[in-house]
């Protein structure tokens, strides 16, 4: 059973300087913005919420958006209602097995396309800043 206690943090943290870096170093995708006002696991919330099969990417999106306006209380709701989740997908598996790995495939094929629209648009914007300096350059 899940224990509702938020596990504890590094008390020499500065709950200000949370979120950011780290997140990105444990191969995470989204990372979670400052939340001074709270201190919570964020690799575990991030594992829980980016393994998510019930959510869409826009929705895991708008959740890491919320984070600083979150109390630690509300937090910790989405925390159990990750766990419940992951469980209750973890039984329906057993029975289900080929609609689980469908539905964990497209969420999985979300973060993919998000990740590919993102080296296009990293590509755009600089061919668009050289070409302007190449205008620059010419006069024009």
């Amino acid at each position: 059973m899940a224990d509702d206690a938020t596990p504890p943090t590094d008390p020499t943290q500065d709950p200000a300087q949370s979120g950011g870096d780290d997140a990105a170093k444990k191969g995470h995708h989204f990372t979670i913005p400052p939340h001074p006002n709270t201190q919570f696991d964020e690799a575990n919330f991030l594992t829980l919420l980016e393994g998510s099969i019930s959510l869409t990417l826009e929705e895991k999106k708008r959740v890491i958006d919320a984070i600083p306006r979150l109390s630690i209380e509300q937090i910790n709701e989405l925390i159990k209602i990750f766990e419940e989740e992951k469980d209750k997908f973890s039984e329906l598996e057993k029975e289900f097995s080929d609609d689980v790995a469908r539905l964990k495939k497209e969420r999985e094929k979300e973060f993919e396309m998000e990740k590919i629209k993102e080296e296009e648009k990293g590509e755009a914007d600089e061919d668009a800043a050289a070409a302007e300096e190449l205008k620059k350059k010419m006069g024009l």
